[in-house]
């Protein structure tokens, strides 16, 4: 039996998502998984998440002033029995897990779910923010990159990783196929609002944050609605985060409000592709991200930018890409799909998206690495030299 500890900073969005998949295909009696994350406002998906599992979770609430992230990991690792693994989700719960690991040495992988971004990592602190994640990047046992294009970038900041590469893994994210496959439509939305089959809706699935481009989307709708374009359309926009409102007075601002629809964090977000003619992904940087993986597996036509690690996921796909930042052939894509759909070339990809995007591999490849480190001295050596 393996005893994992899984810490998550910010089990929002992807990070929850790949948890509950990746979870989901781990062999029951080999892995007991304890998951300490912090609450947010996905702690109901969470909750019912780890119950479906099987998984022990210990939500930490910040209110608490008594009892930080790092205390808490460390009364974890004090009081229960020892724990064969840790994985922390993301570069601020590997911060965490490194401090408290000090005293223990268990095996740590930490799991890259994002790039460091300069908002973070700038200000007169910058060298000092470095040294400490490039510390922890050398003094984890194993990097585990979910993309290609997040290991490269890894790799850039600590450069010494490349002596090691047993220390660096890359294994790509999957989604479950049992939720995502190509599907007759169940009007949710159109009815509710008293939308006709004759209007075209796009989605946005996801967080509202600057990374994801949701700004993007608003600019493209002013672009069609001034090219005079006929057909009638709607932005269903689902999720939460800091810039909703944000994006809701910009959308006021430029009297758009009339094409775009709101709808709060869905739990069962395969119900939400059914209704769809096309998502729209216009990210500035992704890790692996799934959307792409779930709107291809239930036939979806997808419109994606080229940025890092999205462009990895859409790579010989029948996505229609456009150069990151672009608003205007942002704009053009949605037109050409307006004018032309392509539902019909997506239907037909779906079988070879599945066989690509299935979240068993991914499972079964970190399984394999978990008992790998379990049973392997080679993961308890000294941190990485530089």
């Amino acid at each position: 039996m393996i005893r994992l500890l899984v810490v998550a900073r910010w089990p929002l969005g992807g990070i929850r998502t790949y948890m509950k998949y990746v979870y989901r295909y781990l062999d029951s009696e080999r892995f007991n998984i304890t998951l300490i994350a912090h609450s947010t406002q996905e702690d109901a998906a969470l909750i019912q998440d780890a119950r479906e599992n099987g998984i022990r979770l210990i939500l930490h609430n910040s209110d608490d002033q008594k009892m930080s992230m790092y205390r808490r990991i460390l009364r974890e690792l004090t009081w229960r029995e020892r724990y064969d693994l840790i994985q922390s989700q993301g570069f601020t719960s590997g911060i965490h897990v490194y401090m408290a690991n000090l005293f223990f040495r268990i095996p740590h992988v930490l799991t890259i779910h994002g790039v460091l971004e300069k908002k973070y990592m700038g200000g007169f602190l910058a060298p000092l923010k470095k040294r400490i994640v490039v510390k922890v990047l050398k003094g984890v046992d194993v990097v585990y990159a979910v993309s290609y294009d997040m290991k490269s970038h890894v790799l850039e900041y600590a450069p010494a990783l490349k002596k090691h590469p047993e220390r660096t893994v890359v294994i790509q994210n999957g989604i479950s196929l049992e939720e995502f496959r190509p599907a007759e439509r169940c009007s949710s939305f159109r009815q509710p609002l008293d939308v006709g089959p004759d209007v075209f809706l796009f989605g946005f699935v996801g967080r509202f944050m600057a990374e994801k481009g949701f700004g993007l989307i608003i600019d493209a709708v002013e672009s069609l609605e001034k090219s005079g374009l006929r057909k009638d359309f709607r932005i269903i926009a689902v999720g939460s985060g800091d810039f909703l409102q944000y994006y809701k007075n910009e959308i006021t601002r430029k009297q758009l409000e009339h094409r775009f629809v709101f709808l709060p964090f869905q739990r069962e977000i395969s119900t939400v592709y059914r209704d769809l003619d096309a998502v729209l992904m216009p990210s500035l940087w992704e890790a692996c991200p799934l959307q792409p993986m779930e709107a291809l597996c239930s036939g979806i036509p997808l419109i994606a930018s080229d940025c890092i690690g999205l462009r990895e996921v859409v790579q010989g796909t029948p996505a229609r890409i456009f150069p990151s930042g672009n608003s205007g052939e942002l704009a053009r894509e949605m037109a050409e799909e307006i004018r032309t759909p392509t539902t019909d070339r997506f239907r037909a990809f779906a079988p070879e998206a599945a066989e690509r995007y299935d979240v068993r591999k991914t499972s079964m490849e970190f399984e394999n690495l978990c008992i790998r480190m379990t049973k392997s001295d080679s993961f308890r050596r000294s941190p990485v030299a530089n």
